[in-house]
């Protein structure tokens, strides 16, 4: 297990879930840590959304976690966000603007502030070097816990990067109902630092979809104790390297997210290959991937690539028909706009009863290209999504 000097974790059940699972965590840092974050757009923010954001560039020494409920349009929302960050402020002996703070769960209802506020003394003392009960607390819908880890030299020296992540349903770029911590122990500068998060999350958590839907929750945080004996990664310096690992680790967590889509039985690699920009081959790809069509037909593992093709068509972005060509799983659908030559319907139908499946479509209108990841869309996602609140 890779063990992120400087932080301690923890996570306990404070009576939020009516399942009686894990509901609260925390992340302590001995020192205050070097930290960025990035943050949802969706116009209708939780109060953790808002106070997390002010304070991020600030070094953070704590980070605590409610899960079950989002605390966003309930009345005294903020004022409980409030009165969680300053109760642990004082608990720890840390000034409350080192506080972050994130919340997740059911929109509208009343959080019950007062057991949040009754577990921080037990959720201090539970603080340890295992993140286990951390991760197994941030979590709502999930079906498992996610976790990524990754140790590389970097700059003359051994860092370490650990990533935690929670979400399964209202996933879609520029965040979804996601929250994902990163926790690093690389000595770096805060410019490099917020660029790295900025690149690794637009090729991520920015390049997923599960539903389309941009929840009002969500962020994704790194933190940096900057204890690793390697030399400081500068813009300049260990920069690349620094940035290489870190996409592993969002795009491994992202993907995970994606295979535990609520009720989703697939995860669906697009690939824009040849678009005239990086714009128009990210806006085709997120088109197709949100298109229930497309995921249902993926579920039924039925070969129709006219809702692909159609998906394209709607995206808003000048193509030529004429010059489109698909592949599903690596076999020729699609050539020149229209059905490919010896195309076999029986055989690619068998290859898509997968768990994973591969979209190639290429544009041949320009040399920038794309990667996105999507899930199915089943049966299990409505009965998950009409009963959430029970």
């Amino acid at each position: 297990m890779i063990k992120i000097k400087g932080v301690k974790f923890s996570g306990i059940y404070c009576g939020i879930k009516k399942n009686k699972k894990k509901d609260l965590a925390l992340a302590y840092f001995e020192k205050p840590a070097l930290a960025s974050g990035v943050f949802t757009k969706n116009r209708v923010k939780a109060p953790s959304v808002i106070i997390t954001k002010k304070r991020i560039n600030n070094p953070i020494q704590a980070l605590i976690v409610v899960s079950g409920n989002a605390c966003v349009c309930a009345k005294g929302d903020y004022e409980d966000s409030r009165a969680i960050t300053k109760t642990l402020a004082r608990h720890l002996s840390v000034e409350e603007k080192s506080v972050a703070h994130s919340t997740t769960g059911v929109i509208g209802v009343k959080l019950p502030v007062e057991k949040v506020i009754d577990g921080i003394p037990q959720l201090i003392k539970e603080l340890k070097d295992n993140y286990e009960d951390f991760a197994e607390a941030i979590t709502t819908t999930d079906a498992y816990k996610k976790v990524e880890k990754i140790t590389e030299t970097v700059n003359g020296g051994e860092i370490n990067i650990l990533g935690i992540a929670k979400g399964a349903g209202m996933i879609a770029p520029d965040l979804a109902t996601m929250l994902v911590y990163i926790f690093t122990d690389a000595k770096i500068e805060k410019k490099a630092l917020d660029r790295a998060l900025k690149e690794a999350v637009d090729c991520s958590f920015n390049s997923i979809s599960v539903d389309g839907d941009t929840s009002t929750n969500d962020m994704v945080l790194i933190f940096s104790t900057g204890v690793a004996n390697n030399k400081e990664i500068t813009i300049r310096s260990g920069y690349k390297d620094f940035l290489e690992a870190l996409k592993k680790i969002c795009i491994s967590l992202a993907k995970m997210i994606v295979r535990d889509g609520e009720g989703a039985t697939k995860v669906i690699e697009i690939n824009v290959k040849n678009a005239k920009s990086a714009k128009d081959a990210k806006k085709i790809a997120k088109t197709v991937a949100n298109s229930p069509l497309v995921k249902t037909a993926f579920f039924g593992e039925d070969p129709n690539w006219g809702r692909i093709i159609a998906a394209i068509g709607r995206s808003g972005v000048s193509i030529k028909k004429e010059k489109i060509d698909i592949d599903i799983q690596g076999k020729p659908v699609v050539r020149n706009g229209i059905e490919a030559n010896g195309f076999d319907e029986r055989g690619l139908k068998e290859a898509l009863a997968v768990e994973e499946i591969q979209v190639e479509i290429n544009l041949h209108a320009g040399k920038a290209s794309t990667k996105f990841y999507t899930s199915d869309l089943t049966l299990d996602y409505v009965k998950i999504n009409s009963s959430y609140r029970t």
